[in-house]
């Protein structure tokens, strides 16, 4: 007897659609990605004024489409469309196992912060909501702490003013 499961039950499928559904999410990131470097070959070889007229007659984009792709292509090209084995490779970069979702949604955060923002979440069993939640979350906590150091300068810069004129009297 083979050890394959033969019994298709509901929980077999849901892995199955589950597991059809990270593939297409990677290889649709992959497939953007690769539209962002010619967009942004193209873009460098139009004459100034023209890329607008090109996008929309050549390609059916909007700029904004376009610009988002060749972000993707900036942000993530390099480091993933150089790492092809990144299923389960301990060496592939954190973004080989983005969405294309998640890696539009991570653009939100810095590039040298992104790699530390995905190992300390588990970022690729996210859904889209809970990824732009943990991303709200972190940059509310940034500008927090800035708030308080805001709060905290101002207090000593009070706290200066206040000696220098009670030395004064």
């Amino acid at each position: 007897m083979s050890g394959l499961i033969t019994d298709r039950t509901p929980l077999v499928i849901a892995a199955e659609i589950n597991t059809i559904r990270n593939q297409a999410g990677k290889i649709l990131l992959t497939s953007a990605i690769e539209i962002g470097r010619r967009l942004k070959e193209a873009k460098d070889l139009l004459p100034h004024g023209e890329w607008g007229k090109w996008l929309k007659i050549s390609v059916s984009y909007s700029q904004r489409t376009a610009d988002k792709l060749m972000q993707l292509w900036e942000e993530y090209g390099t480091k993933l469309l150089a790492s092809p084995d990144s299923d389960g490779n301990p060496n592939s970069p954190p973004v080989a196992n983005l969405s294309y979702s998640q890696a539009l949604i991570l653009l939100g955060i810095p590039e040298e912060e992104r790699e530390e923002f995905i190992a300390e979440h588990d970022v690729e069993n996210m859904t889209r909501v809970e990824l732009q939640q943990a991303v709200k979350d972190r940059d509310q906590a940034i500008q927090e702490k800035k708030d308080i150091q805001q709060d905290l300068k101002f207090n000593w810069q009070q706290r200066a003013i206040d000696a220098k004129h009670k030395s004064r009297k």
